[in-house]
C-alpha cells in the first residue's frame, strides 16, 4: 500500500481542489460518527499530546475517527493491510483487536503492526538488525504470541515474537502512551492463582530474582502502598517472562518497546526501566529500545523501503521526539 504522500487511505474523505475537505461526513453505522476534526486540544499531558498528534496525522490524510479517536475501520489505521497469518493471530486473541483496540489511532498494537508487518514477507534483514539480532534459518514474525504460564484463565498476549530457526524467541512487548500516564489504573494485576502456597512459579522455571520482584510487588498491592513502578507495568513484563520460561526454559529474550516522548514522565519512565533492569534483567535477557531508536536504525540502514519509511516518519516520527 502506497505511503503517506501517495494520497488518501481507503474509505476516507476525498481532495477537491487540491484542498482537505473535512465535513461531517459519517462513517460505520448506529450513533458513532467519524469526523476528520481534531478531538483533542490539551497539549500539557504527554499522553493527550501524542494521542492528538495522531489525530493531527490523520486530519491530515483525511482519515475520519470518532470522538475517542477510533477510526471507522482497521484497515484505515495500517500502513499495509494484514496477512492472513497476522489476521488469524488477532482473531485467535482475547483482546477483540481488530474489532475495538486496533480502530484507535492510539493504539500500541497498530504502532508495532505499522512496523512489523512490513516485514513478515520479505527479508527481514534491516529490522533484525534494528533490534541486534542475528539472522537465522527460518525466522518468523507473529503478532499476538501466546505462552502460556500453566494458569488458568486468560493468557497474556506478547504483541510480537521473533522466532529464529533454533527455536529462540525475542518476545517483544510494545507501549505507545500507556506508559505516560502515572497510575496504577490500566496496570496488571497479580491474581491470587500467580501465588500458590505450593511454592513460587517463578522460581519453579529458574527465574528467581523475579519471583522475589513478584512477591515485592504482590505486598505492595496487598497493603495498598505506593508501587515502585508507577509508569512500566512491571507486573505484565513479569507475567509474560513466566509464561516464556515455562514454554521455552531460557531460550528467550525479553524486549521492552516504547513510543519515547519528551516530558517529566520520560525521565521517571526510564528511570523504572533501568530499576527493573537491574533487579532481574539478566535473567531474562531484558532489553529495552525507543521505537524512536529502531526507526532511526532503518533509516540508516538504507535497506528499508522509502513509502514504509516516510509513512512511519510522517505519522510517528514528524514532531517532537
Amino acid at each position: 500500500m502506497a505511503g503517506a504522500a501517495a494520497g488518501l487511505r481507503p474509505g476516507c474523505p476525498q481532495v477537491g481542489n487540491g484542498q482537505r475537505q473535512y465535513s461531517s461526513l459519517a462513517f460505520g453505522s448506529g450513533d458513532a460518527e467519524f469526523k476528520s476534526t481534531r478531538m483533542i486540544d490539551n497539549r500539557m499531558d504527554p499522553d493527550l499530546e501524542v494521542k492528538g498528534a495522531q489525530q493531527d496525522w490523520a486530519i491530515s490524510m483525511g482519515i475520519a475517527f470518532d470522538p475517542n479517536g477510533y477510526v471507522a475501520q482497521v484497515e484505515n489505521n495500517l500502513w499495509q493491510p494484514l496477512s492472513s497469518r497476522s489476521r488469524s493471530a488477532f482473531s485467535r486473541g482475547a483482546g477483540a483487536e481488530l474489532s475495538g483496540h486496533m480502530r484507535a489511532l492510539h493504539s500500541s498494537t497498530v504502532l508495532a503492526v505499522n512496523l512489523f508487518e512490513h516485514w513478515t514477507d520479505r527479508d527481514s534483514t534491516p529490522i533484525l538488525a534494528a533490534f541486534e539480532i542475528e539472522p537465522s534459518g527460518g525466522m518468523a514474525i507473529d503478532f499476538e504470541a501466546q505462552f502460556p504460564t500453566g494458569l488458568r484463565g486468560v493468557r497474556p498476549h506478547l504483541d510480537v515474537a521473533i522466532t529464529s530457526g533454533n527455536g529462540f524467541v525475542v518476545a517483544i512487548e510494545s507501549k505507545f502512551t500507556e506508559h505516560l500516564k502515572r497510575s496504577a489504573r490500566g496496570k496488571s494485576k497479580f491474581p491470587a492463582s500467580y501465588f500458590p502456597q505450593s511454592g513460587g512459579l517463578w522460581a519453579w522455571n529458574g527465574l528467581p530474582a523475579c519471583q522475589t520482584l513478584a512477591e515485592l510487588l504482590r505486598t505492595e498491592e496487598l497493603r495498598g502502598r505506593r508501587q515502585r513502578f508507577e509508569y512500566l507495568d512491571a507486573r505484565q513484563l513479569l507475567k509474560h517472562a513466566l509464561g516464556l520460561a515455562a514454554q521455552l526454559g531460557r531460550e528467550f529474550s525479553l524486549c521492552y518497546l516504547y513510543y519515547d516522548w519528551p516530558s517529566e514522565q520520560r525521565e521517571a519512565h526510564r528511570r523504572e526501566i533501568g530499576r527493573f533492569n537491574e533487579l532481574v534483567g539478566g535473567e531474562i535477557g531484558f532489553r529495552a529500545l525507543s521505537y524512536q531508536q529502531v526507526f532511526s536504525r532503518l533509516q540508516e540502514s538504507g535497506q528499508a523501503s522509502g513509502d514504509y519509511l516516510e509513512y512511519l516518519g510522517a505519522r510517528y516520527f514528524a514532531s517532537k521526539a
